[in-house]
């Protein structure tokens, strides 16, 4: 059994897995995990506003916000160099396979394909959510030949958990943030709870943008 497949065990299993619960300590992902950590990483590190995107990839409103909101927010914000946005996982305990999804875009950030396989894992979410964890992994795999990468590589990167660090560190990062279900974001280190349309986020841009210097 993997190390993600133990989550489905509920709360107990969990934190036993490694993921945090409020209390515990932080976790600390390893140099090559940080480096893989800049994939999740859209638009100017110097923009004036930074989007923090705390997301379950199980999550149906998730879902719909990474389809419908996100690609309008690239357009208007992140391509024209307003927005700096940063996807956290935060896979909730009560969607068994959204943390080794979150470990499966990782892993194909590792071979340069974190937001082809983001955008595949979300439309294909009805496909993956329903699976067992040995079958999961196998149409995670499946995805990743789809995206044309290196398929041993890939599994490899799945079985081992070694970015597991990184979404726990999402998780813990979500907990001190006050996050408490997805999806969540904070804008300027402003808590937003819920799925809302491009127009809202547009006129909270639009605000943070107003008050930059």
């Amino acid at each position: 059994m993997t190390n993600v497949s133990a989550l489905l065990g509920g709360w107990a299993a969990w934190q036993q897995a490694g993921y945090p619960v409020e209390g515990t300590g932080v976790p600390t992902p390893s140099p090559q995990a940080v480096a893989i950590e800049e994939m999740t990483v859209l638009g100017d590190p110097d923009a004036p506003v930074t989007i923090e995107d705390f997301t379950d990839f199980q999550c149906p409103y998730c879902r719909q916000h990474a389809l419908q909101t996100l690609p309008q927010i690239k357009k208007a914000y992140i391509g024209t160099g307003l927005v700096r946005y940063v996807v956290k996982d935060f896979p909730l305990p009560s969607h068994p396979n959204a943390a080794v999804a979150a470990e499966a875009a990782r892993c194909a950030g590792a071979q340069g394909a974190y937001w082809p396989m983001h955008e595949l894992l979300f439309e294909n979410q009805k496909q993956w959510s329903p699976l067992g964890p040995e079958q999961v992994v196998d149409t995670f795999v499946q995805y990743a030949g789809d995206l044309e990468l290196d398929p041993v590589a890939y599994r490899q990167c799945l079985d081992s958990g070694e970015l597991g660090e990184l979404v726990r560190l999402g998780v813990w990062e979500g907990e001190q943030a006050g996050v408490q279900g997805t999806p969540s974001f904070r804008i300027n280190g402003e808590l937003i709870r819920g799925a809302y349309p491009f127009e809202t986020f547009q006129e909270l841009i639009e605000a943070e943008l107003e008050n930059t210097p």
